[in-house]
């Protein structure tokens, strides 16, 4: 029954209303699906809206060296068509060097500037000091657009307020981009505004409670299956069948998780009184076909991570892994609140050939191993009423 469930709730958020960023009217559809479910399974929902900006992608072209490249341009970039004198800059001072030059130069990034995708600037958990330099030396370059060289799965920047429009290119690619060459750059896209809902829902009215979370967005260019339609089918599954009795519960599909402002979570946050969250258990990234499933603990004292791993030795397919800070359950790990993050084993290992794509489609996802990840989780969460309620 798990797996029926499971499977139904997937395909309706993976397939029949696919990409869902934040603010767009497929978030909508989702988060009123997801609403309406738990409204059914007798729960107490809460919906805290948010108003955000979700991009729409468009096509990107480059000519450099007499070549005509398809690009892809980073997310919230600004379009243009312009031509213009390439400029090189593979540090941070390099870059700041910059800002004693002409204005309107093509700037690109290689080397350490391109190495890792830049946080926003306006991300609201975590201000990265090198990033936000390296944001303000390019604004102060006054560059017409900007390129990063970089073999990273991400693009290397995502920031609507930035302003400046920018693609990110393999180095495989970037033959013929050097100081001096002139190019011809057009990427399309556009910034909507939107409005959006973070949906929580309760099986008691008030008081001390855990939190089971997944997150309920996907990036724009992703039906988003395995990240994370099928953490979202699991809570709702659970929440139709298979909730312990007698433990209070806030079942939260969190929506932002893959957003430049983490717009759900602060929605959330506001309307929380965190005092009140002995514990929290997270899916993000679980069931992918063919492998095994995995558990990291974050903020857990030691008698707990005993507790759980004593659990998770029991459950034939799992394992417990190191703690990793890249989904929902960071903002409570962070504050000192026990985090437990269920995902698939070595999930890191395949994050750039499926995460964010076309290809994180409900073929890629294992409805059984997922029922398991339902059933794991439900009998981890009395152990954790047991040990953090009863202190808490």
């Amino acid at each position: 029954m798990l797996a029926e469930r499971i499977d139904h709730h997937l395909r309706i958020l993976a397939e029949d209303i696919g990409a869902r960023p934040p603010g767009s009217a497929a978030n909508l559809r989702a988060t009123t699906h997801v609403a309406s479910t738990l409204e059914r399974a007798g729960l107490t929902v809460r919906c805290d809206p948010f108003r955000t900006r979700w991009w729409e992608p468009g096509p990107g072209q480059l000519r450099v060296d007499g070549r005509d490249l398809t690009v892809v341009p980073n997310p919230y970039s600004p379009p243009c068509d312009l031509r213009a004198s390439v400029v090189m800059a593979a540090d941070l001072p390099a870059l700041e060097r910059l800002a004693e030059g002409p204005a309107g130069r093509l700037v690109v990034l290689t080397g350490a500037l391109a190495s890792d995708p830049l946080w926003p600037v306006a991300f609201p958990f975590l201000a990265e000091p090198t990033h936000r330099a390296i944001a303000a030396a390019l604004l102060a370059a006054r560059p017409a657009a900007a390129i990063a060289v970089s073999d990273h799965w991400q693009p290397i920047i995502e920031d609507p307020d930035l302003g400046v429009p920018s693609t990110t290119i393999r180095t495989a690619d970037a033959d013929g981009l050097v100081t001096g060459a002139e190019v011809v750059l057009r990427l399309g896209g556009a910034v909507h505004r939107g409005d959006g809902v973070n949906v929580a829902a309760r099986t008691s009215d008030a008081g001390p409670r855990l939190v089971l979370s997944a997150h309920v967005d996907s990036k724009v260019t992703t039906p988003g299956a395995f990240d994370n339609a099928g953490g979202v089918a699991v809570l709702l599954a659970l929440a139709e069948h298979g909730l312990p009795a007698g433990v209070p519960v806030e079942v939260v599909a969190f929506n932002g998780e893959d957003h430049v402002d983490a717009c759900g979570e602060v929605a959330w946050l506001a309307a929380t009184d965190l005092t009140e969250i002995a514990a929290i258990v997270n899916i993000d990234g679980a069931g992918l076909r063919g492998r095994g499933s995995s558990l990291a603990l974050m903020a857990c004292p030691p008698d707990l991570h005993a507790l759980v791993a004593a659990v998770i030795a029991d459950r034939p397919g799992w394992a417990l892994s190191e703690p990793w800070y890249e989904s929902d359950h960071a903002v409570l790990a962070m504050r000192g609140i026990p985090a437990l993050a269920a995902t698939t084993a070595g999930v890191h290992e395949v994050m750039a050939t499926i995460a964010h794509t076309p290809d994180d489609t409900v073929e890629v996802v294992d409805v059984e191993v997922l029922a398991d990840v339902a059933t794991t989780v439900a009998t981890l969460l009395p152990v954790l009423a047991g040990r953090c309620l009863a202190v808490g």
